[in-house]
């Protein structure tokens, strides 16, 4: 114990223990290049395996989210592997428009409507499914697809919470809008959900096999005169069946 009294001991041990320190061999992080001694080589750093870890724990939590939403989506199984792919010039328009004005897009409450119509077999509901598919994984948000007489129906058999989760859906697509009459409560509602979407600012897109003025008389003047003023863009889509 005395020797820790003496001074020069104990400044040479401090020299001895800074020399063997020295001496340990230095390494730095794999990932983030900050040196440690005393190290293997391979050497992660607790703060790089932390920030890996939520990386880790972030993806699954995002793929978790996307497959509970493309479950409630309403996609039909024939659809679920659509891709957001265009085929032709106005598949084109319509895909750069989708990117453009929904996935790409910050404020989807700025979003506009779309009409699509055309002939049977064209791609409407491909393209459509399609971008759902695509927007739920890039935007993590709901989108929902359905057809006229689904969404009645839900209406009809008093499934009103279903009904609902469709009415206010982020975005929501609705597909063979026309294609049969409607009976008075049938029109009532579906404008009724029409209006609804409008005046909360949901953006929905409307397929139809019917021609554009067609479709106007059949959803009435009063959701016509709402769609010119959210700017409603419309895409024709024609020529012979992809199927």
């Amino acid at each position: 114990m005395d020797g820790f009294k003496n001074p020069e001991i104990v400044s040479n041990r401090l020299k001895d223990m800074r020399s063997l320190r020295e001496q340990i061999p230095k390494m730095p992080c794999i990932r983030c290049g900050e040196v440690y001694r005393g190290y293997e080589e391979n050497f992660i750093c607790s703060s790089c395996l932390e920030r890996e870890r939520r990386i880790r724990d972030n993806e699954i939590q995002r793929r978790r989210v996307v497959k509970h939403l493309l479950e409630e989506s309403g996609v039909p199984k024939r659809y679920r592997g659509a891709e957001l792919k265009p085929i032709g010039e106005n598949q084109i328009r319509v895909v750069e428009y989708f990117r453009e004005n929904f996935i790409y897009k910050e404020n989807i409450d700025k979003s506009t409507d779309i009409l699509i119509f055309g002939s049977i077999g064209t791609g409407k509901t491909y393209l459509s499914c399609g971008f759902a598919i695509e927007f739920i994984k890039k935007r993590l948000l709901d989108v929902k697809y359905t057809t006229e007489y689904q969404l009645l129906n839900l209406f009809f058999m008093k499934r009103y919470s279903e009904f609902e989760k469709f009415r206010d859906s982020t975005v929501l697509i609705v597909d063979e809008i026309g294609k049969r009459e409607l009976v008075d409560w049938q029109k009532i509602q579906l404008e009724e959900l029409f209006s609804h979407r409008y005046n909360e600012m949901l953006p929905t897109i409307y397929i139809t096999n019917l021609l554009q003025a067609q479709f106007k008389r059949f959803i009435g003047e009063r959701l016509v005169d709402r769609l010119k003023e959210n700017s409603i863009k419309s895409f024709g889509f024609g020529g012979d069946s992809l199927r």
